[in-house]
């Protein structure tokens, strides 16, 4: 039988960490409002849009320049079935929309480098705290340690180097 030690304790929940929920969760409410705000508005399928990334290629001057050469011909009108109204409100939509969008990117892109930002501090720290445990397991102290610096180790993916020597790889020969 396999058994593991969890050194994490649960940590309560502090007025601050309560109050940061609460404000977090107003601010997703507040984002996901947004989907009763735009008519019509569909959210953007799990796989992405493969197929459809070729239509940001295409400029509003080609869609304005189709419209025209469309408005123009009747018998191109009624072989494309082109709407030249549902294809103005559809730029016109487009360059509405395109603010909220950067706004967004920018709001997650800000977010997540401040989660970055913060987390970089504290692994900095954690990690001389397993350099420091790593050397006081030399000494008398190691018995209290050597638990604690093996959940370290496993949870970096690391393993202790084995004593024993082994044969070198050898290095791969050119053909």
């Amino acid at each position: 039988m396999v058994t593991t030690v969890n050194t994490q304790t649960p940590q309560a929940p502090t007025p601050e960490l309560s109050a940061l929920d609460a404000v977090v969760q107003q601010a997703v409410a507040q984002l996901l409002g947004v989907y009763q705000l735009l008519p019509e508005f569909v959210p953007a399928p799990a796989d992405g849009v493969k197929a459809m990334r070729a239509a940001r290629a295409f400029t509003d001057e080609f869609l304005e320049a189709s419209i025209v050469a469309a408005e123009k011909d009747a018998t191109m009108l009624a072989a494309t079935g082109l709407d030249p109204a549902k294809t103005r409100m559809v730029i016109n939509r487009n360059l509405r929309f395109e603010p909220l969008a950067a706004a967004a990117e920018a709001l997650a892109r800000d977010i997540r480098y401040n989660m970055f930002r913060e987390r970089w501090d504290v692994v900095q720290q954690a990690l001389q705290v397993y350099n420091l445990a790593k050397g006081l397991t030399r000494n008398a102290r190691a018995d209290s340690l050597v638990t604690h610096v093996k959940t370290m180790q496993s949870t970096l993916g690391r393993t202790r180097p084995r004593k024993t020597k082994s044969a070198p790889v050898p290095a791969p020969q050119k053909q």
